[in-house]
C-alpha cells in the first residue's frame, strides 16, 4: 500500500449506500413493456425531475471534475468551459427543445429520418450518435477510473472494468425509468458537494475571490510538490486561449452549439409530457447549472491558492502527490480532504462517482437507441414486436457499456474537460446545424441533411484524429466551431442545388405538415 494512503471510510459508505440506492431503484423499475417505456420512460417525466436527471445527465466528470481541474491548471482560461458548457442551454430553450418534443419521436436519426424520409440520413445519424457518445464516453470512464484510483488505491484498469461493469448492468435492466430516479438523486449529490466545497472556503475560511486572485497573481515561485516554478501572472492573465484567437472563437462555439447536439441531452426532451414542458424543462436546467458553474471555478482557483501555500494544506502525502501528478483532473476531491476531511472527501467522491454514473448512463441510453430503434429496428426489421424490441434495447445497452472499458484505457493520460470539449465539437458540427436548419429551414433536403451529417462527421474525425496530418492553420485544438460553419454551408448549398435540378419535388412532400406540428400550437 502507498506510503500516506489512509482508507476513505466515508466515501466508501456514502458510495455503497448510493449504489445500492442504484440497485433497488433498477429493480423497481425492471419491468418495461415496450420500447417506449426502455427508451423514454413512457414520455411521463415532469419538468422537475426531468430538469434535475438533464442536469445530471450533464454535468459529467467534465464539469464536478474537469472545470475545477481546467481552473486549477490553467486560471482564468479554465472559465471558457464553464462559460461554454452554459450558455448551450440557451441555444438549446430558444431553437430546439419544444419543436423536437411536438415532433414526438425516440431519437435524433428518428428526426433525420422521418423529416426527410431518408434510410441515408438515418444511417448516418446512427453513426453520428455513435461517434458523439462514445467519444463522450471515454473522459467519463477517466474520471471514474481517476477517483476510484484515488478512493480505494487500486490500479486504474480494474477501476475502469467495475464502473463498466456497474452502469451497465443498472441501465440494462432499469432503462429510462431507473435512470432518471437515479439522476434526480446524483445530481443533487453533486450539486451538494459543489455547494459544499464553495461554502466552506468562502463563507468558514472567508477566502473571497478577490483574495485568491491577488494572491495568485503575484506568486511566482516553485510548485510545493514537483518544484517546477509557477507564474502567477501567466495563471491569472491572459494565456493561450484569450490570446489565440482563432482556437478561442472555435472552442466556444464547439461548447454552446454542441450542448444543442448532444444526442443523450436531446433524448431527453423526448421524455417530457409535452413541448410546453420542454421548454419549461430548459428554464429549470438553466437555473441549476448556472448556479453549478458559478462554484466550480471558484473551487478550482481557490485549491490552487491552498496548494501554492503547501505548508497550509491539510491532506495526507497520498493526497498531495495524486494533485500534482492529477491535479487537472483531481483538485476537486483534494478540496475535499482539505476543507472537510473525511467527510467531506466523502460526499466529494460520492459526487463524482453521481456525475459518472448518470452521465454514461444516459450515452448507453442514446447508443443503445440508435442501435437498437434506428438500425435494427427501421432500418433491418420495422415489423418487430414490442417485447423483441425491448430485448434489442437490452442488448445494445450490453454492448455499449462493455465499449466503455477499452475506452476508458485510450483516454488514460487525458483531460477530461478538453476531452468532452471535442465530443462536443463533433456535435456542434455534425448534429446542431441538421437539427436548427431542419426545425428551422423549410427548403431544406435530404441532400442537404444527408451532406450536412457528412461533412460534421468526416470534418470533425479527420481534424480531430488526424489533425498532425492537415497543415499548420487547419490545427485546431477543438474545431468544433470551424467544421460546424462547414456543414451549415453543405445543408444549403446541396438543398438549393437539389431544388434547382428537381424542383419544388425535391423538398419533402409533408414539408408544411411538419412545420405545422414543428412551430403550432401544442395539441389539446
Amino acid at each position: 500500500m502507498e506510503a500516506g494512503y489512509q482508507i476513505p471510510v466515508m466515501a466508501l459508505i456514502l458510495i455503497g449506500c448510493m449504489l445500492t440506492f442504484t440497485i433497488v431503484t433498477t429493480f423497481m423499475f425492471r419491468s418495461q413493456k415496450t420500447s417506449a417505456d426502455y427508451y423514454l420512460a413512457g414520455r411521463k417525466v415532469n419538468s422537475f425531475i426531468n430538469a434535475s436527471a438533464i442536469s445530471s445527465d450533464y454535468l459529467s466528470a467534465a464539469s464536478f471534475l474537469g472545470v475545477a481541474g481546467v481552473a486549477f491548471l490553467y486560471g482564468f482560461d479554465g472559465i471558457i468551459y464553464a462559460l461554454g458548457f452554459f450558455v448551450g442551454y440557451i441555444a438549446l430553450l430558444l431553437f430546439l427543445a419544444s419543436p423536437l418534443r411536438k415532433f414526438g419521436r425516440y431519437t435524433v436519426p428518428d428526426f433525420v429520418s422521418e423529416r426527410f424520409h431518408s434510410k441515408t440520413a438515418r444511417i448516418l445519424g446512427v453513426i453520428g450518435v455513435l461517434f458523439v457518445s462514445l467519444f463522450y464516453m471515454a473522459p467519463q470512464m477517466l474520471g471514474a477510473g481517476k477517483v476510484m484510483g484515488l478512493l480505494l488505491n487500486i490500479d486504474y484498469e480494474p477501476s475502469i472494468i467495475i464502473i463498466a461493469c456497474i452502469i451497465t448492468f443498472y441501465v440494462t435492466v432499469g432503462g429510462m425509468k431507473a435512470t432518471t430516479i437515479n439522476q434526480l438523486v446524483q445530481f443533487w449529490i453533486l450539486f451538494g458537494a459543489m455547494f459544499l466545497l464553495a461554502f466552506i472556503p468562502f463563507m468558514v475560511k472567508g477566502y473571497t475571490y478577490s483574495d485568491v486572485v491577488s494572491f495568485l497573481a503575484t506568486f511566482k515561485g516553485p510548485d510545493p510538490v514537483t518544484g517546477k516554478i509557477f507564474d502567477g501572472a501567466a495563471y491569472t492573465g491572459p494565456a493561450y486561449w484569450l490570446t489565440n484567437l482563432k482556437d478561442t472563437l472555435s472552442l466556444l462555439l464547439a461548447l454552446m452549439f454542441g450542448t444543442a447536439g448532444l444526442p443523450h441531452i436531446l433524448v431527453r426532451f423526448y421524455t417530457a409530457p409535452d413541448g410546453k414542458a420542454a421548454r419549461r424543462t430548459v428554464i429549470y436546467v438553466l437555473l441549476l447549472i448556472g448556479m453549478f458553474y458559478i462554484l466550480s471555478p471558484y473551487v478550482g482557483h481557490v485549491i490552487r491558492y491552498t496548494y501554492m501555500q503547501g505548508e497550509s494544506m491539510d491532506v495526507s502525502p497520498h493526497l498531495m502527490k495524486w494533485l500534482a501528478v492529477n491535479g487537472k483532473n483531481l483538485a476537486v476531491p483534494v478540496a475535499g480532504s482539505h476543507f472537510g476531511g473525511q467527510i467531506l472527501l466523502g460526499i466529494v467522491v460520492a459526487g463524482a462517482f453521481a456525475a459518472i454514473l448518470s452521465t454514461v448512463a444516459g450515452l448507453i441510453i442514446a447508443c443503445a437507441g440508435a442501435i437498437g430503434h434506428d438500425l435494427v429496428v427501421n432500418i433491418f426489421n420495422p415489423d418487430m414486436p414490442e417485447q423483441t424490441r425491448v430485448k434489442v434495447a437490452r442488448l445494445s445497452s450490453i454492448l455499449v457499456g462493455l465499449l466503455g472499458i477499452p475506452l476508458g484505457f485510450w483516454a488514460e493520460s487525458m483531460q477530461i474537460a478538453v476531452l468532452v470539449g471535442l465530443a462536443f465539437a463533433i456535435a456542434a458540427s455534425t448534429f446542431f446545424p441538421v437539427l436548427v436548419m431542419g426545425v428551422w429551414w423549410p427548403r431544406m433536403t435530404k441532400n442537404g441533411a444527408c451532406a450536412g451529417l457528412t461533412t460534421g462527421i468526416i470534418g470533425s474525425f479527420f481534424m480531430i484524429l488526424g489533425k498532425d496530418l492537415l497543415p499548420d492553420f487547419l490545427q485546431y485544438k477543438n474545431p468544433g466551431g470551424f467544421v460546424m460553419l462547414f456543414s451549415f454551408l453543405a445543408i444549403y448549398v446541396a438543398s438549393k442545388m437539389e431544388v434547382s435540378t428537381k424542383g419544388e419535388s425535391a423538398l419533402p412532400p409533408d414539408t408544411q405538415k411538419v412545420m405545422a406540428i414543428l412551430h403550432g400550437p401544442e395539441k389539446l
